[in-house]
């Protein structure tokens, strides 16, 4: 004859834990918690890096905005060699701005932003100068 009940197996185990395995316990405990530590110092590091560039893009948006017209805005872009990536894009004049000040806030792109602005400045002196002003077609 056949038996027709569950014969399953039932046990109970406890682990003792040691000293030792405590104090890895604890140690582990302290490494999550130094690591949130860092992660969070890191982050703050971060956001702050943001904040600040936040800071400086607002008033170059700004500048931008109100002292430059759309031709001055797409010469700027003609010197940095992407006019024809505005014009395919057709971008109008707010999202030229944001590009140039992206463009002009990456660090890679630091060397021939700040020539640009160099030669800008040169433009108005000689603009402004009584005499040479007749020699500049700008």
């Amino acid at each position: 004859m056949i038996n027709e009940e569950n014969d399953n197996i039932f046990f109970l185990m406890n682990e003792e834990t040691t000293e030792s395995e405590s104090q890895i316990s604890d140690l582990s405990n302290i490494l999550n918690e130094l690591n949130d530590t860092l992660l969070t110092a890191e982050i703050n590091k971060i956001y702050k890096q943001n904040y600040d560039q936040f800071d400086l893009t607002i008033p170059q948006i700004v500048n931008y905005n109100s002292n430059f017209t759309l031709k001055e805005l797409l010469l700027i872009c003609d010197y940095y060699g992407m006019t024809k990536f505005v014009k395919s894009n057709k971008f109008n004049k707010e999202m030229i701005i944001i590009f140039l000040v992206d463009f002009e806030n990456n660090p890679e792109n630091e060397e021939i932003v700040c020539k640009r602005k160099n030669m800008w400045f040169y433009i108005n002196e000689i603009k402004n100068d009584k005499y040479m002003k007749k020699y500049v077609m700008w």
